[in-house]
C-alpha cells in the first residue's frame, strides 16, 4: 500500500497517525479520537531570563510506554520532520524527549549563562554550552539561532541536572533507551505553533499505549495546564462546502465524510458542526 500525504498534514509524519487515519478511511474507527489527560503533579518553572530567547514552551508526560529500537525511531523520525513541517529547522519549534525516571522534578526553564557546562547526548564529556555550538555536530546545524544571544535556554531538574539546551541538543542523562516507559516531552520556540507541535507528540504516543500526564508550567504572565488537547469547534456550511468541492452532498454525508477523517462531525440542518 501507497500513502501520499501533504506537509500540512503533520500529524501524519509518524506511523501512528497514518495509523490513525487508516482506521477512519477503511471505516475501522471513525469520528474524534478521545484522549484524555490525567492530572499531575510535576512542575515547570519558565523564568523571565529565557523570554527575549526563546519565550515559548508547552510540556507534558508520557507513562507507560513499551519502546523497541522501531518505536524509537518513528518517534524520532517524527520529531526531525516536525522541526522541519512546523518548526522551520527549529527556529519556530524544537521538541525535546526525554527519560523522565533519571531526573528529579519540578523543572525549571531560564536563560543560562553559556559557560554553563553539562554532558550533551552522543558525547562522554562534559562542554560548555559555547562549546557545543562549535564542537557538537547538532550545534554546528543550529547553532545561528542563537546567533547574538547573551544567555542561552537551558531546562534543569530540581538538582540542576541538565535535560534541554534547547533548539540545540538534549543532554546525554535522560536520552531515550528500549528501558524506557515515561517520557517527559518539552517543546520549546518563538509562537504558539509549539502547542501543534506538543499535541501530535502526545497523541502518537498515546496511539501506542502511552497515558497523557499534564504537567503545570509557571509564569510571570500566568499559569497555564499543559497539553491542552480540547477540541476546537468549526462551523461548516454544506452548501458553501458543496460550492467549493463541486459536489451535491448533504449535511449528514458531509458529516459522515468528516467523521472517516477522525473529526468529530454533526449535521444540524444545513450546516456541520466539526470538532478538530
Amino acid at each position: 500500500v501507497d500513502v501520499e500525504f501533504f506537509p500540512d498534514r503533520p500529524d501524519l509524519y509518524s506511523s501512528e497517525g497514518v495509523a490513525r487515519a487508516m482506521q477512519g478511511f477503511l471505516g475501522i474507527k471513525i469520528g474524534l479520537v478521545d484522549y484524555s489527560v490525567q492530572k499531575g503533579t510535576t512542575v515547570l518553572q519558565v523564568e523571565d531570563s529565557v523570554k527575549s530567547v526563546r519565550p515559548v514552551i508547552g510540556c507534558a508526560i508520557v507513562r507507560n510506554l513499551e519502546f523497541s529500537d522501531e518505536a524509537i525511531e518513528s518517534l524520532m523520525g517524527l520529531q526531525e520532520d516536525l522541526h522541519w513541517g512546523l518548526g522551520r529547522n527549529r527556529r519556530k519549534v524544537a521538541i525535546g524527549v526525554h527519560d523522565i525516571s533519571r531526573v528529579t522534578p519540578p523543572f525549571r526553564y531560564f536563560g543560562a549563562d553559556p559557560s554553563r557546562k553539562f554532558v550533551p547526548l552522543d558525547f562522554a564529556e562534559e562542554m560548555t554550552m559555547r562549546e557545543i555550538l562549535h564542537k557538537h555536530p547538532k550545534g554546528k546545524d543550529y547553532g545561528h539561532i542563537l546567533e547574538g544571544c547573551e544567555r542561552y535556554p537551558l531546562i534543569v531538574d530540581a538538582h540542576d541536572q541538565v535535560l534541554s539546551f534547547p533548539p540545540i541538543i538534549n543532554g546525554e542523562l535522560t536520552s531515550v533507551t528500549e528501558d524506557t516507559k515515561d517520557l517527559f516531552i518539552d517543546v520549546t520556540g518563538t509562537d504558539p505553533m509549539v502547542f501543534k507541535a506538543l499535541n501530535i507528540v502526545v497523541t502518537s504516543l498515546a496511539e501506542r499505549g502511552g497515558k497523557i500526564e499534564g504537567v503545570l508550567v509557571k509564569r510571570s504572565e500566568g499559569d497555564f495546564a499543559s497539553p491542552n488537547l480540547e477540541p476546537t469547534t468549526w462551523l461548516v456550511s454544506a452548501k458553501e462546502a458543496n460550492e467549493l468541492i463541486g459536489f451535491d452532498l448533504t449535511a449528514q454525508e458531509l458529516a459522515d465524510c468528516l467523521q472517516r477523517m477522525r473529526f468529530g462531525a454533526k449535521a444540524e440542518s444545513e450546516i456541520v458542526d466539526v470538532e478538530v
